[in-house]
């Protein structure tokens, strides 16, 4: 049966035809084009981050090569809070092993330069990150990331000048000695040995000062609550006194001097929570 309309009519019902035909037509186009600058937008990020990477592993050889070229000197800075100790008299440290000097090198060098670009490392995980957030997300990573770097160089320095002086004179003050004329008991360190107990205790510092970066982040995020840390305190002294067994050498008074600087940054870190509580329920009322 056909409809006899007005012409009027059938021009309107022809121009809606075709505007709803244009309509989808642009529709269908604009996904397209949405799926391919899509496709185009993670390719681009995808390449950035291979850019990136190829540039860091061009500055950790060109670092390590330095530090291999350097490796006199930055062996004598490893070792001179042991030769400059006043309890016992060292001159040089040995190896028995035909390639351990040669292995001792190569790991000493591999440590300096993880610690040396590690603001490098920093500093393009930023940068690759950036595009992605709003301003005041920029500055609080910007923020989190420079005490990051702040608390990891500020730690390697108090440990090398404070912390492994007090160490070595604890345990060379220990060293038996009997009469030369009957049997004598002296220090000959092995390097490698050496190089192992020292990036031990400066891995364990640095994550030691970095644990108060973190509790703060997750409590300035509201991901943990002072109520969490309060109630978790036992293991937390539990699990630091485990890190100081690891990451310190093997006594008693190294493991609780590491262990009490991390109860020490727990509980700093419950009372700025608890001040933090205080300033958000201000600021709500």
């Amino acid at each position: 049966m056909k409809w006899d309309l007005n012409p009027r009519y059938q021009t309107i019902l022809q121009f809606s035809r075709l505007a709803l035909s244009a309509a989808q037509s642009f529709i269908r186009e604009t996904n397209n084009t949405y799926k391919m600058n899509k496709n185009y937008a993670i390719l681009n990020h995808i390449k950035e981050l291979e850019y990136r990477i190829i540039y860091l592993f061009i500055s950790f050889i060109l670092c390590f090569l330095t530090l291999y070229y350097f490796i006199n000197e930055t062996t004598y800075l490893c070792v001179k809070p042991l030769i400059v100790n006043q309890n016992i008299q060292i001159d040089n440290l040995i190896f028995t092993d035909l390639s351990e000097a040669f292995i001792c090198t190569l790991k000493l060098t591999f440590i300096l330069t993880n610690y040396s670009i590690f603001n490098l490392i920093l500093y393009h995980i930023y940068f690759f990150i950036i595009p992605g957030t709003y301003e005041y997300e920029q500055k609080k990573i910007l923020r989190i990331f420079s005490f990051s770097i702040i608390s990891i160089y500020l730690s390697l320095i108090l440990t090398y000048y404070i912390f492994i002086p007090l160490f070595w004179n604890f345990f060379l003050s220990q060293h038996i000695t009997i009469d030369s004329e009957i049997f004598r008991i002296d220090y000959q360190g092995k390097i490698i040995e050496y190089i192992t107990l020292l990036s031990r205790i400066l891995f364990g510092f640095i994550l030691s000062f970095q644990l108060p970066l973190i509790f703060t982040t997750l409590l300035y995020q509201n991901i943990i609550s002072v109520t969490t840390l309060t109630k978790y305190r036992s293991i937390n002294i539990v699990f630091c006194f485990i890190c100081g067994a690891l990451f310190s050498p093997p006594d008693v008074i190294s493991q609780i001097s590491l262990a009490l600087p991390l109860c020490c940054l727990y509980e700093a870190n419950i009372i700025f929570g608890i001040f933090l509580s205080k300033k958000k329920y201000l600021a709500q009322n």
